[in-house]
């Protein structure tokens, strides 16, 4: 019986937790309960993987607290991080709605919990939920739009420029006066697709214009308006004139 209730008391603060998230408020009571009777908890501890590129997808996560890395690796030494997920943030959907394998590997970054849907359950909730569909597709896209900006920044913007936007991209909450995110350079560097010297130079220099504090990999953004004007600074790609040659 006891089980049963801390069963219960689960699944209480996990609805209170879905229904705070933007992605899930437009689901109904039925329509959360529905996810929560498919739904496995399960618990990471740092460092711990939860699958690797190229595994066979079988299973849809919710983050439901800590945080979560998506990267890809070659070798073992360059890696580039996608993303950094938290509460309330979904993944792997990719390899259950189209390739079989999984595109790119994730990773707790910290004590982990989270919501497993094996892939039956996830195809069926796709299927009999349409708001569920709806508001993943529309996920999707922007995550797209996303890896669009990012393709955009890393061809056009310096690195200044890219520091700017991939803090920008990290900050959840853009709307508070100043934005704190555990992040060391390494993880910077990671993101951006680049190594750590150059990042390093470059948050030096945002620390020198006032508009981040960087202590101990504690990042805090101070000046939200300026760091935007700052990843607007894009540098032109070279103009290449035609030559003329002239026949004798």
């Amino acid at each position: 019986m006891r089980h049963d209730n801390d069963g219960e008391k689960i699944k209480s603060m996990v609805k209170r937790m879905l229904r705070k998230v933007c992605f899930f408020k437009a689901l109904t009571p039925k329509e959360i309960n529905q996810i929560l009777s498919i739904a496995a908890l399960k618990r990471y501890k740092p460092g711990e993987l939860i699958f690797m590129k190229e595994d066979i997808g079988k299973q849809f996560f919710i983050v439901k607290c800590g945080r979560i890395k998506i990267f890809t690796a070659i070798g073992t030494q360059k890696k580039k991080t996608f993303a950094y997920l938290q509460k309330g943030d979904f993944f792997g959907e990719m390899s259950l709605l189209g390739g079989k394998i999984r595109s790119a590997s994730a990773q707790a970054m910290e004590d982990t919990e989270l919501l497993v849907i094996s892939k039956k359950n996830f195809k069926a909730l796709v299927l009999q939920t349409p708001d569920f569909t709806l508001k993943l597709l529309y996920t999707l896209a922007n995550r797209l739009n996303n890896c669009d900006k990012e393709i955009e920044s890393m061809l056009f913007h310096n690195i200044l420029g890219r520091l700017a936007d991939a803090i920008i991209d990290l900050t959840k909450d853009k709307h508070v006066k100043h934005v704190k995110m555990h992040l060391d350079q390494n993880e910077l560097a990671e993101y951006m697709g680049t190594t750590r010297v150059p990042v390093c130079r470059a948050v030096n220099t945002l620390k020198r214009s006032g508009v981040i504090e960087y202590k101990r990999g504690e990042l805090t953004v101070l000046n939200m308006d300026k760091l935007r004007a700052i990843s607007g600074n894009a540098v032109p790609p070279p103009l290449h004139l035609p030559v003329h040659t002239h026949s004798k």
